[in-house]
């Protein structure tokens, strides 16, 4: 999936020459914690809320400017960018935001909660229904066999996923419909281990 689908693209943004005072009064006023610096229709940087806390004291916020304490090369993304990668370089870079532009134009911005928004909507968490969890067998279709148990005794699969450990891999399935207990016990009866159900 491409950040495109999950991106803001309602972009509120402030002028390099803007005060600090601008800025918290926008982040306010449009319930933001960032915002593109940009001049011109070109994307120049961005201001955080965190960085203007840290970077100002009451005496100063009349003197100060945008350009003062913005992050001048942050790092940015295209449309083209994969969710996961994003959602990797805002785990390990500890960002809060990543702007997303193209041909030196900011075209939408990624926050923590379009991520976190976007692994809801794709593993199904709020539509309701049961989780079962299941350590497969170490052999060749396994996965479709689990599947097969659970279609079987009429549950359908919302969404699967897999939690990955040294020793064993547990695989999730989130279903709705079905009788879960019936769907564990023909799961152990075929020989599956680590089955737990989630209703």
């Amino acid at each position: 999936m491409k950040v495109e689908s999950w991106m803001i693209k309602d972009i509120f943004s402030i002028g390099y020459d803007a005060g600090i005072r601008d800025a918290l009064v926008a982040m306010k006023k449009h319930s933001v914690r960032h915002l593109p610096v940009v001049e011109n229709g070109q994307f120049l940087g961005l201001v955080t809320l965190g960085d203007l806390k840290q970077a100002i004291i009451a005496s100063m916020i009349e003197q100060l400017k945008v350009s003062d304490v913005m992050i001048r090369e942050p790092y940015t993304i295209t449309r083209e960018t994969s969710l996961e990668k994003a959602a990797e370089i805002i785990y390990e870079k500890r960002i809060g935001c990543l702007p997303v532009v193209e041909d030196e134009k900011i075209v939408g911005i990624l926050t923590v909660n379009d991520i976190l928004k976007a692994f809801i909507d794709i593993m199904g968490v709020l539509k309701g229904g049961s989780r079962i969890d299941v350590i497969l067998k170490n052999v060749h279709g396994s996965f479709d066999e689990v599947v097969s148990i659970i279609e079987a005794t009429g549950g359908y699969i919302i969404s699967a996923g897999m939690t990955m450990n040294d020793e064993e891999n547990i695989h999730h399935f989130r279903i709705s419909g079905g009788d879960t207990a019936e769907i564990a016990r023909e799961l152990a009866d075929t020989g599956y281990r680590g089955i737990k159900v989630i209703d």
